[in-house]
């Protein structure tokens, strides 16, 4: 995908739905490189997500009382430039519409200077936190969910990108109650940085790649085991018990092309 910067430049924040906060990178979120790696800045979205849908009043504490909770099913990011520790950032968010009964919510991060150095598109369906599986959406949703929505930073493909050919296991983790999150799965950053973790040159790490497109398929729960595995930036995380792909992925290091 060709990324015009200039243009994503150029909408202003939705009156009706945006939001805008404010992070300072920190020390523990840098590499060797002295730059934040990207999972740091997806961290940056994730809360900037939440803050985003409160003020439309679709946030956790707005669907928890109803069983339900929106859970991110893709994430497509591309960063122009990493900012390094103790920078400033602006993250920049609105929802940006609605197809076949899942939400799509924009991201613009910007520098000190005014630059965009990223931009972001996630993708949320509604999750039925009793029955863990996807919920269908009650009348009270599409009536809170804005009208214009905010713009389409970058289109995506539709299907994400993914690769036929076996993927060799690189590596096997299990999940740990530290790696959980409010929902009482492995928390998806969490999940991108075990793909990142192997998803570079060798299978060795690159936690600072031109773009990611993570496909968030279904839970990982605590105390499971998983199985990486990569090939030519493909990637997967492989339940061991079944065989299920929970995460499917494809990495583009810095200074190459995404295929198509």
């Amino acid at each position: 995908m060709i990324i015009d910067w200039d243009e994503i430049a150029k909408p202003s924040l939705p009156a009706n739905c945006g939001w805008r906060g404010s992070y300072r990178v920190r020390y523990s979120e840098i590499g060797d490189n002295s730059l934040a790696m990207l999972p740091a800045l997806a961290d940056y979205m994730q809360d900037a997500a939440g803050w985003g849908a409160r003020i439309l009043k679709l946030a956790y504490d707005d669907t928890v009382d109803q069983g339900m909770a929106w859970v991110l099913a893709r994430m497509v990011i591309h960063v122009r430039r990493y900012p390094g520790n103790g920078e400033d950032i602006i993250v920049e968010t609105w929802p940006s519409g609605v197809a076949r009964r899942v939400a799509t919510r924009d991201f613009r991060l910007i520098d000190g200077k005014g630059d965009v150095i990223a931009v972001a598109q996630s993708f949320w369906v509604m999750f039925d936190l009793i029955e863990r599986r996807a919920a269908s959406w009650p009348d009270w949703i599409e009536e809170r969910l804005p009208d214009p929505p905010g713009p389409k930073l970058i289109a995506p493909p539709f299907r994400p990108p993914f690769t036929s050919d076996p993927l060799p296991e690189i590596d096997s983790i299990k999940a740990r109650p530290s790696d959980l999150d409010l929902y009482g799965h492995v928390n998806n950053v969490r999940l991108m940085q075990w793909v990142l973790g192997a998803t570079g040159t060798d299978a060795k790490p690159d936690f600072h790649p031109e773009s990611i497109d993570v496909q968030f398929r279904t839970e990982c729960r605590v105390q499971e085991r998983v199985t990486v595995r990569q090939k030519d930036g493909f990637a997967a995380i492989t339940r061991d018990g079944d065989g299920v792909d929970l995460v499917r992925a494809h990495v583009v290091p810095k200074n190459r092309t995404a295929l198509a």
